[in-house]
């Protein structure tokens, strides 16, 4: 994960905050690998600033729908080896309509007004 880091998270916030910004904060949900010792050292080591996330929080990220319907849709078919896993989600995730992310971004303030209305509870989202 911290090569990760490394590799994508710094020379992004670099590029897009600027070269020596600390105006930025990281959200991240609480994954495991997330919250390693290793990784807490990391982002702190790198000044880090990371958003603090309840631990059960409903996840109101759009690409988790995403997720869901390629799953749904990966299922109804046989496969049994990761290669082939590997070409069926490609295939899949090429075949989604640029309409639904559209449709996705377009239900953020929905999907915050839902959430601000359950209190911070699960909402249909």
């Amino acid at each position: 994960m911290c090569s990760i880091y490394e590799r994508g998270l710094l020379p992004s916030a670099c590029e897009l905050f600027g070269e020596d910004s600390i105006d930025w904060i990281l959200q991240e949900d609480n994954d495991p690998k997330h919250r390693s010792k290793i990784c807490k050292k990391w982002k702190e080591e790198n000044e880090v600033t990371v958003l603090p996330w309840p631990s059960m929080s409903p996840d109101q990220n759009p690409i988790e729908n995403v997720w869901q319907l390629l799953k749904i849709k990966i299922s109804k078919k046989k496969i049994k080896t990761s290669r082939r896993l590997k070409a069926e989600l490609t295939k899949e995730w090429n075949q989604l309509p640029v309409q639904l992310a559209k449709n996705l971004v377009n239900s953020m303030e929905k999907r915050v007004t839902a959430l601000i209305n359950a209190g911070g509870d699960f909402t249909m989202y």
